[in-house]
């Protein structure tokens, strides 16, 4: 059930915690945080608990732009820190990045072959999630068995990993046609981006 759980003083790194029968913890990435406090969904008999999991960092000032959204996705352990003390938060997104920030939203569920691509080895930070979202059609390779996993993501690629993540279906209406470059879009692209645009997500 999605249930609303009052918390006074919210802020974007609110967030709620299952608490397990033998005492540990696990960081609800989904839970959202409201004017009223934190929602959430849970099973029947599910401990919860409601903590401020922000983080500090150095490079993140607190009138920052950005600094709420990082907020919200450290806390929820999306994203990590490049450091204990750095976020980085004008560093280009890679392809690995992208997919094991999805992979961490998905639980990191267990991953029960390699991804096949051949520039992704085995006991990388990101070998798992590469694998997962190859496994479950997110990702494709970018020419041969390559994924270029330190390749900055480029934004028609990121509309296409969310368009499939999501499972979307392209919008009826031509919204890319109101652009001057939309016949720059890879043909790949073209409905993941539509989509993309038409939910406003860019």
């Amino acid at each position: 059930a999605k249930v609303e759980i009052p918390v006074a003083e919210v802020t974007p790194g609110t967030v709620a915690v299952i608490v397990k029968a033998d005492g540990t913890e696990e960081v609800i990435k989904t839970s959202l945080t409201t004017e009223n406090g934190v929602a959430v969904t849970l099973s029947d008999g599910d401990t919860v608990k409601i903590v401020d999991n922000s983080k500090t960092f150095d490079d993140v000032a607190d009138n920052y732009w950005g600094a709420e959204a990082v907020d919200f996705a450290v806390s929820r352990e999306l994203f990590a820190g490049t450091s204990a003390t750095t976020f980085a938060p004008d560093t280009a997104m890679t392809r690995a990045m992208i997919v094991t920030i999805l992979y961490r939203m998905a639980g990191s569920p267990a991953v029960d072959a390699p991804s096949g691509f051949t520039d992704v080895a085995d006991g990388q930070w990101y070998s798992d999630a590469i694998a997962w979202a190859a496994a479950n059609g997110i990702v494709n390779g970018v020419g041969g068995n390559k994924f270029a996993p330190s390749e900055p993501v480029t934004r028609e690629q990121l509309a296409a990993i969310f368009f499939r993540y999501a499972k979307a279906e392209a919008p009826e209406a031509d919204v890319l046609s109101g652009y001057p470059d939309a016949e720059s879009v890879s043909t790949y692209a073209r409905d993941a981006m539509a989509w993309a645009v038409s939910t406003g997500l860019v």
